[in-house]
């Protein structure tokens, strides 16, 4: 029990101790953070002053810097003041010099003035000149005009000419094919009518032949029942002919017969006598086969012969025939190769009057050029008509103007009382520049089509590759 209660002395004298160390330790940590405190503050004012020293020492050096420059500058406006200096006494002497030219050119003005008026006096009189040149320039401009439209009068009337001369020689043609055909069918009309009588000719001498085979017939007909009577006895004997052959036939094929067979005399031949025999039959079927080649060859002879004279006997006969129509065929190659002859002069003289004509719309043409360049290089424009258009373009687009000012004031108006829409589209080019005017031209109802932009779902899309092209 007393141990008992000394320990529990002892358990509390220890729990006080660790009261006390606790107590110590907190006092401990609080201290210590208040020098952590102290601490940081201090390297922070630290820090700040080193800053200073720092930004300070860097503008000193750059305040050394720019005095060095300074310096230097002060140093090169002093060299520029020397040199203006002598540049201003330099320009006060050119100065005395230039008053003393412009001295000297105020007399040379003065007598080129009085040159002018003189030259004045006769631009004035050429102009005159000039005027009086215009007037007779323009008399001879308009006979020039009235001559050119006696000129084309005149042509229009050859070129009326040379067309209907051309539909005579159409219609010549014309006549000249429809003669052509209708002598063709006469001839062909001959020749069907020869054939024809050819025919009648041969159904002549057929008939004749039938004539007289009729007349023999009818001198054999007395002679018809002798003739019957030698029919019924030959048919009699070939009957009796043929069971005569059946009774042989079965003899002969009947095995107990045995007179139907017998032995052959003689001996049977060795080797040797059959090679010999085989020899000789060989030397004959060669002997026999050359004189069959030799016959074959002259009975090939005889038939390209016979052959040879049967087809000269037929050209003879065919000749007359071929050579009417060779004549023929020549006439019509000829009326033909005539028609196409013709044909070309009618279009040569066409082709000509065509090629005047292109001449002298290539003349005035050029003469056209020849002026517009000349108003160009005076910038005047080329031609009236260019000038007409232009101002009607002009007109045109300035009636567009207040035509389209017009419709987005209303468009304004209308939009000013109900919602308006917004876009982000492109806007699109509704004119073009063409090269030979260099003004813009409305494209009208016919714009050009604007594809749209690719999506961003074209980058899934694979890249066709075009295919080589095989020649």
């Amino acid at each position: 029990v007393n141990k008992l209660r000394e320990t529990k002395e002892q358990l509390r004298v220890k729990e006080l101790i660790i009261l006390d160390l606790k107590k110590k330790k907190r006092e401990v940590s609080q201290r210590l953070r208040d020098f952590q405190q102290l601490y940081d503050l201090v390297k922070n004012q630290r820090n700040k002053f080193v800053n200073l020293i720092q930004a300070s020492s860097q503008s000193i050096s750059e305040m050394k810097e720019k005095l060095k420059i300074l310096g230097n500058e002060v140093e090169i406006l002093r060299g520029e003041i020397t040199n203006k200096d002598k540049l201003l006494s330099k320009a006060q002497v050119d100065h005395n010099a230039a008053q003393v030219d412009r001295n000297h050119l105020q007399t040379e003005l003065n007598k080129c003035a009085i040159i002018f008026r003189e030259k004045q006096n006769t631009v004035d009189e050429q102009i005159s000149e000039i005027d009086k040149l215009n007037a007779i320039i323009n008399s001879y401009e308009k006979e020039m005009l009235r001559l050119k439209k006696q000129y084309e009068t005149q042509v229009e009337l050859r070129n009326h000419t040379g067309i209907t001369l051309i539909d005579r020689n159409d219609e010549l043609c014309i006549l000249y094919e429809k003669s052509n055909i209708q002598e063709m069918v006469l001839k062909q009309g001959d020749v069907a009518l020869t054939r024809r009588m050819d025919e009648i000719r041969l159904l002549k001498m057929e008939m004749a032949e039938v004539m007289r085979s009729v007349n023999v017939t009818r001198k054999l007909l007395p002679q018809i029942p002798l003739l019957d009577e030698s029919i019924a006895s030959l048919q009699q004997q070939l009957l009796e002919t043929r069971k005569r052959s059946e009774e042989l036939s079965e003899a002969l094929e009947s095995p107990e017969n045995k007179q139907r067979w017998r032995r052959l005399e003689g001996k049977i031949p060795d080797k040797e006598e059959l090679t010999a025999k085989i020899n000789q039959l060989e030397e004959r079927l060669n002997d026999k086969k050359e004189q069959l080649l030799e016959k074959e060859l002259v009975l090939e002879e005889v038939s390209s012969l016979a052959d040879r004279l049967r087809q000269q006997a037929a050209e003879g006969r065919s000749d007359t025939l071929e050579l009417a129509k060779k004549v023929n065929d020549y006439q019509q190659r000829i009326r033909a190769i005539t028609r196409k002859m013709m044909a070309t002069v009618s279009e040569l003289s066409m082709y000509q009057a065509s090629a005047l004509k292109l001449q002298s719309e290539k003349h005035d043409l050029a003469s056209e050029v020849d002026s517009a360049a000349d108003n160009l290089d005076k910038g005047e424009a080329p031609t009236e008509e260019a000038e007409r258009e232009w101002y009607r373009m002009e007109r045109d687009r300035l009636a567009e103007i207040e035509r389209r000012s017009q419709k987005a004031a209303k468009a304004e108006e209308d939009t000013s009382a109900q919602a308006v829409t917004r876009t982000t589209a492109e806007p699109r080019p509704n004119a073009y520049i063409p090269e030979e005017l260099g003004i813009p031209k409305p494209y009208g109802g016919y714009a050009p089509f604007k594809p749209t932009e690719p999506g961003s779902t074209m980058r899934h899309t694979r890249k066709p590759e075009p295919r080589e092209i095989i020649i």
